[in-house]
C-alpha cells in the first residue's frame, strides 16, 4: 500500500476509509501455519557460535529435529491433598503404555505421555485413562488441544424432527465440519465439531440461517478455559453443600443453646418419648441428611481410596463423623432398651464437623482459584468483539462489521481502533506505522513501533492510530494461549522439595488413625484404672465419652492437605508472577534450582550486547582489492545469513556502493561453517573466501603486522574484529561495534549484591571479551569458546566446585548445549527456538534486568514454600498433641471436635493465602552502579568485587 501522510503515528487523524481503499484485493490462504499433526519439526540452525567466528552461509545448513510429544491432557476433579494427587499419578503410571504422568493438585490437571509404539486406539486409550481414575473415586475428562474445535449453537424456529434433520444435513454438508448433532428439546441447540483450518463459526452459522432458522453462538469449546471453569464449579459445589449443611446444622445448634433456655420451648423440647427427649429426636432427624446426603462425597472418596489401598483426608472425616453419629444412635437405642432416661448425644458434633470441613474446602478452593489469577488475567486480555472488513459485491471496496472475537476465521482482515485490544495473532497490512503496547506479554511499558508485514500479537493494545491486520492464528493457536499453556505445564512439574512432603502424606493418614486409636484407648484405660480424678470429667459425661472425644479430635485436627498444598500453590503463584513480569518459568524443578544459583554465565553477543552490530571501519591491507570490492565480496558471502554481524556487513556494502557502480554478480558455490572460527566459502569466480577470527585465517603469523595492530586497537575498545582472507591472504579487517546493553552493568551489580558471581563465555576473542567484561564489572572471562566448549566449561566448573549452582544466559542456537548443561538455563526471549526449548526460564523481552528478577522470583517462591512447610508441619506438631489431651492436666481444656475441624480447615486455607502473598512481589530494579532497589528498598553497594566469593 502506498504510504499516506499523517498516518500510523500517535494522534493520527487519517480517515478509516482511506485505509479500507488501500487494502490490496487479494485472497489469503486458510492457514499460514504448519499443521499440528506433523510428527517432526525442522528448525533451521541460524548460528553455531557467537562472535565473528560463527557467521553462517545459507548453503550450509544444519537441521535440528525434535519429535512432538505424544501426550494426553486430563482434567481431574476430587483431589484434596497430595495423597490424592499421588494416587492419581500412580494409577496413570501403572496403565500399560504410559511412559510418564504428571499431576497438579492446585490446577486439577494431569498430563500423560504415552509410548509412540502404542497399538491401542487413541480414543480407547483415553477412555481407559478416564475409567481408571473414576474407579478410584475421581472424575476425569480429556482436554482436547488440536485444530478440531467445538461450538455450541442456539437454533430458533425448529418445530419438529424434520427441522432438526434439515439443520443437521446442512451442517454436515458444510466443508470442514466433521460432525454435527442437533436437538429439538429442551430447546433448539446444536453441537458442531469442525476443522478450524478449513472453516469457522461464521460459515457454520450462515449454513443454519440459509435453512430459514435463527442461529446464535452459545459458546466455543476450545478447552482453554476449562481450568478456570473447573475451579469455579468446584467452589460453587462446595458452596452449595455448605449452604445445605448450614440449613440443618444451625437448627441443631439452636436446639442445644437457645431453645433450652427459651421459656416457650424448653418444656416442649425436654418432653421425653421412650425415655429420650424430643430435642434428641429432632437433632437426629436434622443430623441424618447432613451425615449421609451432604457428607456423601466423603463416604465415596473414602471408600474408593481404601479400595485402591491408600488413605486420604476423606477417610479421616468419614471415620470421625461416623463415630460421633453412630455413638449417638447407639445411645438413643441404649436408653430405649434399658429405660435409662439419660444419654448424651453428639449429633451436633458430626454435623458441625462436616459443616466446618465444607467451609474450609470452599475457602480453600476459592483461594486456589486466586492462585491462577495471573493466567486468568492473560486470558481476559482477548477482546470480546472486533471489527471485520468484508469485501463488497462490487469487488472494489470493503464494509465494516462488528463481530464476536470467537467468530474470527484465519485470513480475516480486521480493523483495530485506537485503544482497542487485538483479537488474534496476525500481520500488519498497512505500510504506515502502528504503535502497539505489548506490556501484557513482555512487561515493556513503551509502545513498540510496527511497520507493514510486522507480526501483531493477540491481546496486545493498539497505542496509536487505527490500523488493519490479517488474522493468521486464532483461538488456542495464538501466542497468548501458548504462553498460558506453558505456564500451566510448569505448574504440573513437581519441585524436588515436594518429594519429602509426598512421602509424609503417604503415611500421614494411617499414622493419624493409629494415634487417634491410641489416644482413645489410653484415656479410656486411664479412666477405668482411675488414673485421673473424677473432677476432670465434664458434667454429665462418662469416661468412655470423655476418651472418645479426644480420639475424634485427633482424627479431624490432623491435616494432610496443608502439606500437599505447600509447594504447588506457591509454584502456581510464582509462575504467575513471573508471567506477569514477562518471565516464563517452565517448571517447579527449575524454579527450585534457580533459587540456589550462585554463579551466572553470560553469552556476549545479543545477551550482554544489543545484538545490533554496526561496521565502524573496514581497513584494507592489500592492493589487490579496493575497500568497496572487499565489502561487496563479504556481502555476497553473507547476504542470506540471519546473523546480526552478517546484516551489518551487507548494510555496510549497500551504504558504500555508489549508485552508478555495477553490483557484484558473483555467487557462492559452496560454504562451510567452522564452529568457533567462522565461515569458509568458494565463489563462482574461483576465489576462496575466509571470514572469521585469526585462527580461521591461519593464525597470527599469517596476519600482517599492521592488521594485527589495527585489530588490537579496536579490541581494546570492546569492538569485534573480523578478518577477511581471500585465497589464503588476509586482505582486510572489519571493526564492528555492538553496543553493550545500558542495563548490563547495573544487573551485574545487582547479582553481586545477591551473592551471585558473574562470568562471560563467548566465541569472540579474549581482548574484546575482556573489554566488555570491564565495562560490565565482570571479572571472569572465557573467550573463543565453541558451543561444545561452553557446555564442557560448565561441566568443569561443577566438577571443580560441587557446591556451584550455575545459570547460563544466552539467546542463540550456539547457546543451546550450554543452556541444557547448566543447572538453570535462561533464554532471552528474542533468541532462537532451540535456545528457548533448552532453557528453564524464557525472558520475553531482551532486558537483562529480568535475569536478576527471575532469580529473585525463584528465591522468593522457594522461601515461601519453606515457610508453608514450616506452617503445615508446625500446625500438625502442635495441634495433634493438643487434640489428644497432652496439655489437659494443666489447661483443663478439651478441644471440641468441631473446633478441631475448624482448625484443620484454617491450616489449609492459611497455607494457600500464605502462597497468595507472593502476588504482592515487587521486582528489584537496578538504579545505578552504586545502588539497587530490592523488594522496594534502596540498598547501597560497597563494591561489586567484595561480594564475589
Amino acid at each position: 500500500m502506498k504510504k499516506r501522510g499523517g498516518g500510523g503515528g500517535f494522534g493520527s487523524k487519517q480517515p478509516a476509509l482511506t485505509m479500507v481503499e488501500n487494502i490490496p484485493l487479494v485472497s489469503f490462504p486458510a492457514s499460514s501455519s504448519s499443521s499440528n499433526e506433523d510428527d517432526e519439526t525442522e528448525v533451521e540452525e541460524k548460528r553455531l557460535a557467537d562472535g565473528p567466528s560463527s557467521m553462517m552461509n545459507p548453503t550450509t545448513r544444519t537441521t535440528v529435529t525434535r519429535r512432538l510429544q505424544q501426550i494426553i491432557r486430563l482434567h481431574v476433579r476430587g483431589m484434596t491433598c497430595s495423597a490424592c494427587s499421588g494416587t492419581v499419578e500412580g494409577v496413570l503410571s501403572s496403565i500399560h503404555g504410559v511412559e510418564k504422568a504428571a499431576v497438579s493438585l492446585t490446577t486439577g490437571r494431569a498430563v500423560v505421555e504415552f509410548a509412540s509404539s502404542l497399538k491401542q486406539n487413541i480414543s480407547d486409550f483415553e477412555a481407559l485413562l478416564v475409567s481408571s481414575l473414576e474407579d478410584v473415586g475421581f472424575e476425569a475428562e480429556v482436554e482436547k488441544e488440536t485444530s478440531i474445535a467445538n461450538i455450541f449453537l442456539s437454533v430458533e424456529g425448529m418445530t419438529c424432527s424434520a427441522c432438526t434433520s434439515a439443520v443437521e444435513h446442512a451442517l454436515n454438508d458444510t466443508p470442514g465440519v466433521l460432525s454435527a448433532s442437533v436437538a429439538l428439546l429442551p430447546r433448539g441447540s446444536a453441537k458442531v465439531s469442525f476443522d478450524s483450518t478449513a472453516t469457522g463459526p461464521r460459515t457454520i452459522i450462515s449454513a443454519v440461517e440459509d435453512c430459514g432458522f435463527e442461529c446464535n453462538l452459545l459458546f466455543v469449546g476450545d478447552g482453554k478455559e476449562g481450568g478456570s471453569k473447573k475451579r469455579k464449579s468446584e467452589a460453587e459445589e462446595y458452596w452449595s453443600l455448605l449452604i445445605s449443611a448450614l440449613m440443618y446444622t444451625v437448627p441443631i445448634i439452636l436446639i442445644n443453646i437457645a431453645f433450652t433456655h427459651a421459656d416457650l420451648l424448653k418444656n416442649f423440647i425436654k418432653t421425653q418419648i421412650l425415655d429420650v427427649k424430643i430435642s434428641t429426636y429432632m437433632q437426629w432427624a436434622l443430623a441424618t441428611p447432613v451425615q449421609f446426603v451432604v457428607g456423601r462425597r466423603f463416604y465415596t472418596g473414602a471408600y474408593k481410596s481404601l479400595r485402591h489401598g491408600s488413605a486420604n483426608m476423606d477417610v479421616l472425616v468419614a471415620m470421625a463423623t461416623n463415630v460421633a453419629y453412630f455413638a449417638s444412635v447407639f445411645t438413643i437405642f441404649h436408653c430405649i432398651t434399658i429405660g435409662h432416661n439419660y444419654g448424651k448425644t453428639f449429633f451436633d458434633t458430626s454435623s458441625m464437623l462436616i459443616t466446618f470441613i465444607l467451609l474450609g474446602k470452599y475457602l480453600e478452593s476459592s483461594a486456589k482459584k486466586k492462585t491462577s489469577d495471573a493466567v486468568t488475567k492473560l486470558l481476559q486480555l482477548v477482546p470480546s468483539e472486533t471489527i471485520l472488513l468484508t469485501l463488497n459485491k462490487d469487488g472494489t471496496s470493503y464494509s465494516e462489521k462488528v463481530i464476536s472475537a470467537t467468530l474470527i476465521h484465519r485470513g480475516d482482515i480486521l480493523k483495530v481502533m485506537p485503544g482497542a485490544r487485538i483479537a488474534a495473532d496476525g500481520v500488519l497490512l498497512d505500510s504506515e506505522l502502528a504503535y502497539v503496547d505489548e506490556s501484557m506479554l513482555s512487561g515493556e511499558s513503551m509502545p513498540i513501533k510496527k511497520c507493514g508485514k510486522d507480526t501483531i500479537t493477540g491481546g496486545t493494545l493498539n497505542a496509536g492510530a487505527a490500523f488493519l491486520m490479517r488474522a493468521d492464528k486464532i483461538g488456542s493457536e495464538t501466542s497468548l494461549f501458548q504462553i498460558v499453556t506453558l505456564v500451566e505445564n510448569a505448574q504440573l512439574a513437581k519441585a524436588p522439595i515436594q518429594a519429602a512432603a509426598d512421602s509424609i502424606s503417604n503415611v500421614f493418614v494411617p499414622f493419624v488413625i493409629i494415634v487417634s486409636a491410641f489416644t482413645f484407648f489410653m484415656w479410656y484405660y486411664a479412666g477405668a484404672q482411675n488414673k485421673y480424678p473424677e473432677s476432670w470429667l465434664p458434667e454429665n459425661e462418662s469416661r468412655f465419652i470423655f476418651a472418645m472425644l479426644f480420639g475424634i479430635s485427633v482424627l479431624v485436627t490432623a491435616c494432610p492437605c496443608a502439606l500437599g498444598l505447600a509447594t504447588p500453590t506457591a509454584v502456581m503463584v510464582g509462575t504467575g508472577v513471573g508471567a506477569s513480569n514477562g518471565i516464563l518459568i517452565k517448571g517447579a524443578d527449575g524454579l527450585e534450582r534457580a533459587a540456589k544459583v550462585n554463579k551466572v554465565l553470560f553469552d556476549k553477543t545479543g545477551t550482554l550486547t544489543q545484538g545490533k552490530p554496526k561496521v565502524l571501519e573496514l581497513r584494507v591491507f592489500s592492493s589487490t582489492y579496493s575497500q568497496q570490492q572487499l565489502a561487496e565480496i563479504v556481502a555476497v558471502a553473507e547476504k542470506d545469513s540471519e546473523h546480526p554481524l552478517a546484516h551489518s556487513f551487507v548494510k555496510y556494502a549497500d551504504e558504500t556502493t555508489k549508485s552508478n557502480d555495477e553490483p557484484n554478480k558473483d555467487k557462492v558455490i559452496s560454504s562451510q561453517v567452522i564452529p568457533g572460527e567462522g565461515l569458509r566459502c568458494v565463489m563462482e569466480s574461483g576465489i576462496s573466501v575466509h571470514i572469521g577470527n585469526e585462527k580461521l585465517v591461519g593464525g597470527a603469523e599469517n596476519i600482517p603486522h599492521e592488521a594485527r595492530k589495527f585489530a588490537g586497537e579496536h579490541q581494546s575498545e570492546a569492538h569485534t574484529v573480523v578478518f577477511v582472507s581471500i585465497n589464503n591472504a588476509v586482505e582486510g579487517v572489519f571493526a564492528v561495534s555492538d553496543p553493550i546493553k545500558p542495563e548490563a552493568a547495573g544487573v551485574v551489580a545487582m547479582l553481586a549484591r545477591m551473592h551471585i558471581e558473574c562470568a562471560i563465555v563467548t566465541g569472540d576473542n579474549i581482548e574484546t571479551a575482556k573489554a566488555i567484561a570491564s565495562e560490565c564489572g565482570i571479572q571472569n572471562v572465557y573467550a573463543r569458546m565453541s558451543p561444545k566448549d561452553k557446555a564442557e566449561k560448565i561441566a568443569e566448573m561443577k566438577n571443580t566446585n560441587p557446591d556451584a549452582v550455575i545459570a547460563m544466559v544466552g539467546d542463540g542456537i550456539n547457546d543451546a548445549p550450554a543452556l541444557a548443561s547448566a543447572d538453570v538455563g535462561i533464554a532471552i526471549g528474542c533468541g532462537t527456538e532451540v535456545a528457548i526449548e533448552a532453557a528453564d526460564f524464557v525472558l520475553m523481552k531482551s532486558d537483562l534486568e529480568d535475569v536478576a528478577v527471575s532469580l529473585d522470583i525463584a528465591r522468593e517462591t522457594f522461601r515461601k514454600i519453606k515457610m508453608n512447610y514450616i506452617w503445615a508441619l508446625g500446625y500438625n506438631i502442635i495441634a495433634i498433641p493438643w487434640a489428644a489431651g497432652a496439655f489437659y492436666s494443666r489447661t483443663m481444656f478439651q478441644l471440641p471436635p468441631w473446633a478441631a475441624a475448624a482448625l484443620m480447615a484454617l491450616s489449609s486455607v492459611s497455607v494457600v493465602y500464605s502462597s497468595l502473598s507472593l502476588r504482592s512481589y515487587k521486582r528489584p530494579i537496578a538504579t545505578s552502579l552504586s545502588a539497587i532497589r530490592i523488594s522496594g528498598k534502596s540498598i547501597e553497594l560497597d563494591s561489586i568485587s567484595s561480594d564475589y566469593q
